[in-house]
């Protein structure tokens, strides 16, 4: 009897700790990705904030310029 518990314990530990052993190696490739998609969308956000600025840019300088023609 005791041998029968002390398998059907080791069957069963023995996948319990595989998974938790690939678990753990897939939460530090889940963390490696996550920086380097942080990194790709930094990169893109910065290129949407760099095309937005130059967007208003361009509409204050054309905004200015018919305030200063309506001016004259």
């Amino acid at each position: 009897m005791t041998r029968i518990i002390g398998s059907l314990l080791a069957a069963g530990t023995v996948p319990f700790l595989a998974y938790r052993v690939g678990r753990a190696q897939a939460a530090w490739q889940d963390a490696h990705n996550a920086k380097r998609s942080l990194r790709r969308d930094r990169r893109t956000a910065w290129g949407h904030t760099a095309r937005l600025a130059a967007g208003a840019l361009l509409l204050l300088i054309g905004l200015t310029a018919a305030a200063f023609d309506l001016a004259r």
